[in-house]
């Protein structure tokens, strides 16, 4: 019952406490958004919980996600762009690696409480 309490808190107190240091050391101005502080809490709470709630953790999976990510922006770089800048493509990685991992968390969230 604690695993699922805390999991469901950690989504939360992820998201606010990212906000928070964003506003306090004024990042917005390097360029950074509360996605970029939160995706490596989310993986790393995503290895803890699941670590914890089931009999293997769910980290390859998201290894997986991710590494699929990385070969499709890698694909559309070099297709569409004709060009590969490191910068931009892990800007995009970066966010679009919040994404993944945040809806992998929020499944593995819901899957905890069914």
């Amino acid at each position: 019952m604690l695993i699922k309490v805390a999991s469901l808190v950690f989504i939360f107190l992820t998201l606010i406490l990212s906000g928070i240091i964003i506003r306090v050391f004024k990042l917005r101005r390097y360029g950074w958004n509360f996605a970029d502080l939160a995706f490596p809490l989310f993986a790393l709470e995503y290895y803890l919980i699941s670590d914890a709630a089931y009999y293997h953790n769910l980290l390859p999976q998201l290894l997986l996600a991710l590494s699929l990510l990385a070969i499709g922006l890698t694909i559309y770089f070099l297709k569409k762009r004709r060009s590969f800048y490191y910068p931009k493509f892990f800007k995009y990685f970066w966010r679009a690696g919040f994404l993944i991992t945040f809806f992998l968390y929020l499944i593995m969230t819901i899957s905890l409480f069914i």
